[in-house]
């Protein structure tokens, strides 16, 4: 039997995955995106070239496994108290990974709090608004005006825009809570339409590097800020919006190489 070294709980009010707890590189900790949930990053979290590091993979709170906040909290303060969790949980700097809105919210950690992060690896968080077609819509309307069928259509549309046309398959529908994808859509589609965030994360004071699939990822005016911005852009061939999860084996090659020379 295969035997696989994950431990697993949660923390925080977060389901977290933790595998390879006692390997002595420097800890990637991933954050997923907008309705989706850690274990997209499993294969590459259990990739033979990453098995130095330990990977610390959480459900964001209202997502999989972890229970929904009380209330939305806004990305800055969401930001705030993962950073916290990062503190407290680990003795050292960390290397953050996140997709979608969680590269965004792992900008914002590294922006907030450097001390904290050692490198940082954005999959495809938007950058200017033609990356939110899915969301834009939903960004004009009220929780109460998408309603229960509304709220799951604005789901499903958030998970195909994050798939694409990716043979890969999502390992699971997962929940999430409805008021935290409505609130976090139009945070990010209003962050995405002051078009700073590419400058952004060129400004970071830590390496940061930016993945994204050579087939459905981000647009072409994104990837022009990102060039303009000077930002360290990787592009995969024949890879989708979720590149980790349809070729793992050449991401965790981008992976390692980054952790290698950058961090």
């Amino acid at each position: 039997m295969l035997s696989v070294d994950v431990a697993h709980g949660v923390d925080a009010g977060m389901f977290v995955r933790d595998y390879h707890p006692s390997a002595r590189g420097t800890p990637l900790v991933y954050l997923h995106g907008l309705a989706g949930h850690g274990l997209v990053f499993e294969a590459v979290a259990l990739h033979a070239r990453l098995a130095a590091h330990r990977h610390v993979v959480p459900d964001l709170p209202g997502h999989g496994r972890s229970v929904p906040a009380p209330r939305p909290a806004p990305l800055t303060a969401f930001a705030d108290h993962f950073a916290r969790w990062l503190a407290g949980r680990f003795g050292e700097r960390v290397a953050l990974v996140g997709h979608g809105l969680g590269g965004t919210i792992a900008a914002l950690i590294a922006e907030r709090h450097p001390g904290l992060v050692r490198a940082l690896v954005d999959i495809d968080g938007p950058k200017t608004v033609d990356d939110c077609t899915s969301l834009r819509p939903a960004a004009e309307l009220t929780l109460t005006d998408l309603g229960g069928p509304g709220i799951n259509a604005l789901r499903d549309a958030v998970r195909r825009a994050a798939r694409g046309a990716t043979t890969a398959e999502d390992p699971g529908r997962v929940p999430c809570d409805a008021r935290l994808l409505h609130a976090w859509g139009r945070e990010l589609v209003s962050l995405a339409e002051e078009g700073s965030l590419a400058w952004k994360l060129a400004r970071l004071s830590v390496p940061a590097l930016f993945v994204t699939g050579s087939r459905g990822g981000i647009s072409p005016r994104s990837l022009s800020r990102l060039a303009d911005a000077r930002v360290v852009v990787a592009e995969m061939p024949n890879a989708g919006p979720s590149p980790f999860l349809e070729r793992p084996h050449e991401f965790a090659a981008i992976l390692s190489d980054f952790l290698r020379f950058r961090s």
